[in-house]
């Protein structure tokens, strides 16, 4: 119905273009045949929405206004406080920095081995940010591997880290030599951040390219497994990372919760934050989560409801602890839902702030707000909440993107697991019917058969691939995907809201089915080789995102874009595109 009405009222501004004086036509009557199945399928997707408010455990009249209270300490003090962590830092820091009793190895690995949230990342990053240490090395890299090791993904990370330059080179052999001279005679301090492979194969033609750099070179290996620890390991004892004391997790708690305050000033809340500090488990990552939560209220009740809350004594669901599932429990609704979503985001993900807003545009998360302000304004303040909530972390000061912490992605997955999907090597490529939001990892050729399991999904809203290796414009990594996904897949995804097929260089056309996509508001074609838009893109009206970035062989845009009358993002930096259609001025929110 909406659709409907956006048609006519852009019939109406046509026409009240050609003859000035004519009735709009928007007196003309509707087809109210046609309109009462489209009734009926209106209350089935409102049954379904119903649905998917009881199972995401959203509440009516709540959360309608954006919290005021948005701290951003967590965010700018991130990993600074090792509470807990001086001995640890003092015992690796001696074996980091040169000594009488180097190995005979030109290099020696750091392996530091603990939990899920234990904090191991942190250590390494206070290691590898130590001046002390850094001055003893002429190149430093870092790399988070994550689950799906990618070695050539790890060696141009790598590679690209001491140039501090994009490297556009993807054969194997190539990057190795590449690494190789880099390295050759220079002492490195490399940070091989969450390694879950075992293979030795792939470990050892690693570690036959470190053995180019001079004595003295380092490798930090962060990872949950003891047996990826033995794996890696030469001289260097394996460092068991033990949990916090209960006293520990409570400074860390109270640093997140206070926002930096002394506690004595809240001398009601001590006793009981104590007790909740307790319930941490000697997990860094619940201290900071928990204490992000209980800051939002420094109330004893509410202190004393959440000790008390039920959902510590649940047993551990795909590895999800009960202090985050609770710090998910008490997200107001609007948060909760924008969170759930980010589960089609993979673990190392690096999230752009702006791409997450506009999608949570694009799917109706972001309502309209009572004070006029844009809705992009209002996502902002709905991002920066979640990362003050320690549910988003910044891994750097430096750069622009964030991250979420894998157990804090492993929430996210467990609370939106019958509504979101990503298809990814390790899970079961069975795909829930009613899923509505799917990912997929990139491949350098995704075929068709990649997509089988969506076979009987006919109401996705999101149909987004993903890549851990961040992209520029600089790159020219050949990228291709079944001609089917346009041809044979999306004409059977009606509900589409956000649709990418960014990246690949196969895809040079949009069929002019697109135009039957009348709920599309995201289309991301960043990167491909289209060379044109159909005309009906322009019947797209209620698109609201139209990414275009790095599309050189695009030329010209349709003449009708200023139908598009909720456009509010159009990038076409890197095209061919020398002037614009007609009339775009009309577009008010572009």
């Amino acid at each position: 119905m909406d659709t409907e009405a956006l048609r006519r009222k852009v019939k109406d501004q046509t026409k009240q273009t050609q003859v000035c004086n004519f009735l709009p036509t928007s007196l003309s009557p509707f087809n109210y045949k046609g309109m009462n199945g489209r009734m009926e399928d209106l209350f089935q997707r409102l049954e379904h929405l119903a649905e998917q408010r009881n199972r995401l455990g959203l509440r009516e009249g709540v959360g309608r206004n954006v919290s005021q209270r948005t701290p951003t300490t967590s965010v700018v003090e991130e990993g600074f406080c090792p509470y807990g962590r001086d001995k640890d830092k003092e015992k690796l820091k001696t074996l980091l920095l040169p000594s009488d009793n180097e190995s005979s190895s030109n290099f020696s690995v750091v392996p530091i081995v603990g939990m899920g949230g234990v904090g191991k990342t942190t250590l390494a990053q206070l290691l590898y940010n130590d001046e002390q240490v850094k001055e003893h090395f002429d190149i430093h890299a870092w790399v988070c591997v994550s689950e799906q090791y990618d070695a050539l993904r790890v060696i141009k990370t790598l590679s690209e880290q001491i140039t501090e330059k994009s490297c556009d080179i993807s054969d194997m052999n190539s990057l190795e030599i590449r690494l190789r001279e880099q390295v050759r005679g220079k002492t490195f301090l490399f940070v091989l951040d969450d390694l879950w492979n075992e293979s030795y194969d792939e470990w050892d033609r690693l570690r036959t390219l470190f053995t180019y750099g001079a004595k003295g070179s380092k490798v930090i290996v962060t990872t949950r497994s003891r047996r990826v620890a033995s794996t890696v390991h030469n001289t260097i004892p394996i460092h068991d990372l033990e949990k916090l004391s209960d006293n520990d997790c409570w400074l860390l708690l109270t640093k997140h919760a206070f926002r930096n305050e002394n506690s004595i000033s809240h001398p009601d809340l001590e006793e009981v934050g104590k007790k909740i500090a307790r319930k941490c488990n000697g997990l860094p990552l619940a201290s900071k989560t928990l204490g992000s939560l209980l800051g939002c209220n420094l109330d004893y009740k509410e202190w004393n409801h959440i000790l008390d809350n039920n959902l510590w004594d649940l047993p551990h669901a795909n590895s999800v602890l009960p202090s985050l599932r609770l710090s998910y429990h008490y997200l107001p609704s609007y948060l909760k839902q924008c969170f759930a979503y980010c589960s089609i985001f993979p673990k190392g993900y690096e999230l752009e702030k702006e791409n997450v807003i506009l999608l949570w545009v694009a799917e109706g998360l972001i309502p309209q707000s009572e004070s006029k302000k844009a809705m992009e304004e209002v996502g902002e303040r709905y991002f920066d909440e979640l990362l003050s909530r320690s549910l988003f972390q910044k891994p750097r000061l430096d750069q622009p993107s964030f991250t979420m912490h894998d157990l804090i992605n492993d929430l996210a997955m467990f609370v939106s697991r019958e509504f979101c999907f990503r298809l990814d090597q390790k899970h079961s490529h069975e795909v829930p019917k009613r899923v509505r939001h799917f990912s997929y990892m990139r491949g350098n050729i995704d075929t068709s058969s990649k997509f089988q399991p969506l076979g009987g999904v006919k109401c996705l809203h999101t149909f987004f691939p993903v890549s851990l290796t961040p992209y520029d414009d600089t790159r020219d990594d050949e990228l291709y995907v079944s001609n089917k996904v346009l041809d044979d897949l999306l004409p059977t995804q009606k509900c589409l809201r956000a649709f990418s097929l960014s990246r690949y260089k196969n895809i040079n056309h949009l069929p002019n089915s697109i135009g039957n996509h009348i709920h599309l508001r995201y289309i991301d074609l960043s990167y491909t080789t289209i060379k044109m838009l159909p005309d009906t893109v322009c019947t797209l009206y209620n698109l609201q995102t139209l990414l275009l970035l790095g599309c050189s062989s695009l030329v010209k845009l349709p003449a009708n874009m200023r139908k598009l009358i909720h456009l509010r993002h159009l990038d076409i930096r890197g095209t061919d595109i020398n002037e614009m259609p007609v009339h775009m001025g009309r577009l008010k929110s572009l």
